[in-house]
């Protein structure tokens, strides 16, 4: 086993653990983004220390913000720079890159953005095509990365984009729709083409905006109005706990009888992936809710059922994909089609491994079936992470059950919880 490998430790008993998260990184790059349009300074408390806030947080300096930090709280004074050419790195995190192409929609200035090999091998064509649309000049290979913007929006009142890929385009858009700092405005209203997936994301959007002083509605389920006479206002902004985050925790109680509170992550969240509570209620688990926290506690005995539909859940949809098997029944999950382009397949790649360990898989195009597997007849098995934090993450929930699984990468955590392993060792 080299340096990088970690064993994941079978958890061999029932525990009862209070537990921070870190903060939402969905919320924080969203905050983050419209500080770079807001005249003033900006205090974000809570922002999760890891990989995708820290290159988030490099690119908007190198766009003209400025940027103290002490821990958790994040002090940045806007707006950006409009003028300057500039070069950006957005390392492996694609939801910075989406919200970072469309605040170079804004600039004057040339911003070419670039990332990592995985990175680079995911599209942003919808949000690419939309702005190009506007009048803005990008060149990019079919919307991947590396790409420069030359040209800002030149036309102004609504857009439309497909909405079937991903919601980050459909956010980036959003957030850039008030303009810079009241100088101008852009969209009053965008229209959302094809199926909308992962609509939570787009809810959470719309809550942060009105945070800052901008409102956003949606007018059926195909289009949102801006109210574009307001622009953002310098905030001091507190982040909840990663509702994704929490994914992995709770699971862990609910397959150990364990018991675990969420401190800072309760009730009054607009975060999709807080449904994952109601997930294992369903497999037995007891959920305790208030407005600032929640606690979980795990079944006697797990109860099962035969299907779930996670196409508003996507980034918890690999955790119940690793707790499968540990049910007493085939579980088929389904509206999975979005698992394919995060930063690796999300549903190929976890049923490649599960069938290495001797677990019974079949995909779809948008789903996985999961049959029950006997723990002591599966296979040792060295866990390939395809440099995907929640690969690692969600599959730490089997191991815990097993003992049987090591992680390749033990690293790759700190793209969005580089304590993961640290707080992990509270449940052993």
């Amino acid at each position: 086993m080299n340096n990088n490998q970690y064993l994941v430790p079978k958890i061999e008993q029932p525990f009862n653990v209070d537990l921070e998260l870190p903060g939402s990184k969905s919320i924080a790059l969203r905050q983050l983004a419209m500080s770079a349009l807001t005249k003033g300074t900006t205090i974000l408390e809570g922002v999760p220390v890891c990989d995708d806030t820290a290159a988030m947080l490099e690119c908007l300096e190198r766009l003209g913000l400025s940027i103290s930090q002490s821990n958790t709280t994040v002090t940045l004074a806007g707006p950006m720079n409009l003028v300057d050419d500039v070069e950006i790195n957005s390392r492996m995190s694609g939801a910075s890159t989406r919200l970072l192409i469309a605040l170079a929609a804004l600039r004057s200035g040339k911003t070419s953005i670039d990332g990592h090999e995985s990175l680079r091998a995911r599209t942003n064509l919808p949000l690419v095509n939309a702005l190009q649309k506007l009048g803005c000049q990008i060149d990019s290979s079919d919307g991947h990365l590396p790409l420069a913007v030359h040209r800002p929006i030149q036309q102004t009142g609504s857009v439309s984009i497909d909405g079937s890929l991903s919601s980050q385009y459909i956010t980036a858009l959003l957030l850039i729709s008030c303009g810079v700092a009241g100088d101008q405005a852009f969209f009053e209203k965008i229209t959302i083409e094809g199926e909308v997936v992962s609509k939570p994301y787009i809810d959470i959007t719309i809550n942060e905006m009105d945070k800052r002083g901008v409102s956003a509605r949606w007018e059926g389920t195909r289009s949102i109005s801006i109210d574009t006479t307001r622009s953002y206002e310098a905030s001091h902004i507190t982040i909840e706990g990663d509702a994704t985050a929490a994914s992995y925790a709770a699971s862990l109680a609910c397959i150990h009888r364990g018991q675990v509170k969420f401190t800072n992550l309760g009730s009054n969240t607009r975060q999709g992936d807080y449904r994952f509570f109601e997930v294992l209620e369903r497999l037995g688990a007891e959920v305790t809710r208030d407005q600032t926290s929640t606690l979980i506690r795990g079944p006697s005995r797990l109860t099962t059922f035969k299907s779930i539909d996670m196409q508003d859940m996507p980034d918890v949809a690999l955790t119940l994909i690793a707790l499968a098997p540990l049910l007493n029944e085939e579980l088929s999950i389904s509206g999975l089609s979005s698992l394919h382009h995060k930063e690796c397949d999300r549903l190929e790649c976890p049923a490649d491994e599960m069938l290495e360990m001797g677990i019974g898989v079949t995909t779809t195009s948008d789903s996985i079936r999961i049959q029950p597997a006997s723990v002591e007849e599966l296979r040792d098995h060295l866990l390939t992470t395809y440099h995907d934090h929640r690969m690692a993450m969600a599959f730490s929930v089997l191991g815990s059950k097993t003992g049987l699984i090591t992680v390749d990468d033990k690293n790759v955590v700190d793209k969005t919880y580089p304590d993961y392993w640290k707080d992990y060792q509270k449940f052993l």
